[in-house]
């Protein structure tokens, strides 16, 4: 972040470093370069709070509680990343609850005036001045529209989008610094990963996207019976206000009218349980965030879906890879999970495929007895993101989210109809899938697809030739040939040189000698004894070379 911009935030930098030292991390503020907002108050490490009886993981959700929505929902969405942060993290940062007040009529009335451009009473035949709901992002609502049709009217927090705007801003900078300051950052491309958050958050401020979300999803859902989709009213849409159809139905949350009017808990939890692996395997959006107070239900059992600010989309790769590692799961293929895991996630250079296979065998031989319909499918893709974490793979988000939606699609589950099993409703989805891959519209697309990548290699081929071979031409081509053990050959090849050296000189010095005393009796020169004091030198230079040679190591 540019140092103005870093300046202009100064009061919210330095109270994110207020709350770091608050909670006892202080030795962060440092490393994070936030040294420089505390320089009218004197830090020390006294200034920091005795909680001992507190876990790290407690402390940093104490953190993000103080510093508000922005960094709430960052955690919330980290919550679902076993695949990033250690279990007691994840547990920690899962309590957190977005609980906010409502703001005043005034300030709602105001906002939908300004962003629909009429006068209340012109857009409306009614509203209801106490809210249905209230969130941190903005509240909901109840409407008549002249005509007498029933909506509800989803009106943004007044100043939140400054408000993100500037708590990412100061995310994606200390991502920066902690990138270029500690291993794990880099590790994980951290600054991506806020990138990811930044994109999501970025979103779900803006109410057109989630308009668009609701009318694909009503799109998807049109011909299916068990699922209704509300309708969005696009002419009191904007980016600030959403208006779209009240639904008169039974909150999901609600035990005792769920029993009072004999709903079918049973039939509820097929139907949405089936929605969800339609969303993920037919049509490759989902709902990201599918808890019990986005859910409605008719008398007859059928589902209502609401709040579609924060979707996924998994493209057909992303499917196919998905959908064989459901089918390997089902299956019990070892070898198959681990191909298709693997598939998924972004795996390091020194990564230990032995010690995976292993962890994913341990994984299988825990279910091993165990019959389909008593293994969770929400807490086994928890287990497989805790194997990425402790081998350093990152997992997308999409799985992730999937994860998460399992979780709580069991959770449900297990409170209103706790003898059916997602593995048994899974079960048929994935015969399917395998079905669907035999099929000869999925061979003909995929062969297809496969010689148009090929083509498109080979025709490349040409092109990459020829300037490989205008760079020789030119002595620009330069070849870089690296051999894992070729320290080892080169040490081992100046022993043996050394070695041959020193034979060579020894030898030829000895051979040479020899041959002058066979010649003459005695020395010409001055009566010296020159084949002596030669023998003399020539033991001294050997001794010595093999000196040179033993201390160089290389003998």
């Amino acid at each position: 972040m540019k140092l103005q911009k870093r300046y202009k935030h100064f009061s919210r930098y330095r109270e994110v470093a207020q709350t770091l030292i608050k909670h006892g991390f202080g030795f962060l503020i440092k490393q994070l370069g936030l040294i420089e907002f505390l320089r009218f108050k004197k830090y020390s490490p006294k200034d920091e709070e005795e909680e001992h009886e507190l876990s790290t993981a407690e402390r940093i959700r104490m953190v993000v509680e103080d510093l508000g929505t922005t960094f709430i929902k960052v955690a919330q969405l980290l919550s679902t990343r076993a695949d990033l942060l250690p279990p007691d993290w994840i547990a920690e940062l899962s309590k957190l609850q977005d609980q906010v007040p409502p703001f005043s009529f005034t300030e709602a009335k105001n906002k939908i005036e300004s962003e629909l451009g009429h006068n209340l009473e012109d857009l409306f035949e009614s509203i209801e001045k106490e809210p249905l709901a209230a969130a941190s992002i903005g509240q909901v609502h109840r409407a008549v529209l002249h005509g007498g049709k029933e909506v509800v009217i989803k009106v943004r927090r007044p100043n939140i989008e400054e408000t993100i705007k500037v708590d990412l801003e100061i995310l994606h900078d200390l991502a920066r610094l902690l990138e270029k300051r500690t291993d794990w950052a880099k590790m994980y491309s951290l600054r991506d990963i806020v990138l990811e958050f930044d994109e999501i958050l970025t979103n779900e401020l803006n109410y057109l996207y989630e308009g668009q979300n609701i009318d694909t999803f009503h799109r998807n859902f049109s011909q299916d019976k068990n699922v209704y989709i509300p309708e969005v009213y696009w002419d009191y849409t904007t980016k600030r206000v959403l208006t779209m159809e009240h639904i008169e139905a039974i909150k999901l949350i609600d035990d005792d009218k769920l029993s009072k009017m004999g709903v079918d808990t049973e039939k509820v939890v097929t139907n949405l349980s089936e929605a969800v692996f339609k969303q993920i395997l037919v049509y490759g959006v989902f709902h990201g965030d599918p808890h019990p107070g986005n859910v409605m239900v008719f008398k007859d059992g059928s589902i209502v879906l609401l709040d579609f600010g924060m979707v996924g989309i998994i493209d057909e790769e992303m499917q196919e890879k998905f959908g064989n590692m459901l089918v390997a799961m089902i299956s019990r293929n070892t070898e198959s999970i681990l191909k298709n895991f693997l598939a998924l996630g972004i795996v390091p250079p020194d990564f230990n495929r032995r010690e995976l296979r292993q962890d994913i065998d341990r994984l299988q031989h825990k279910y091993y007895d165990l019959p389909l319909s008593k293994i969770s499918l929400g807490e086994s893709m928890n287990e497989f993101l805790e194997l990425a974490f402790k081998h350093n793979i990152l997992m997308p988000t999409e799985f992730t989210l999937l994860a998460k939606s399992f979780v709580i699609l069991e959770g449900l589950i297990s409170r209103l109809a706790p003898h059916i099993s997602l593995m048994e409703i899974a079960k048929p989805f994935g015969k399917d899938l395998t079905k669907r891959r035999l099929s000869y519209s999925y061979l003909k697309k995929t062969l297809y697809k496969n010689m148009h990548e090929y083509g498109e290699l080979f025709a490349e081929y040409p092109k990459q030739l020829s300037n490989i071979f205008n760079l020789v031409e030119k002595g620009q081509f330069k070849a870089t040939l690296e051999h894992k053990d070729l320290d080892k050959f080169v040490n081992k090849l100046n022993h043996m040189i050394n070695r041959l050296a020193f034979s060579i000189v020894l030898a030829s010095l000895i051979v040479g000698l020899s041959l002058f005393l066979q010649g003459a009796e005695r020395s010409i020169v001055w009566k010296i004894p020159i084949a002596e004091i030669g023998f003399i030198v020539a033991g001294t230079m050997g001794f010595w070379l093999l000196i040179s040679i033993i201390r160089s190591g290389r003998f």
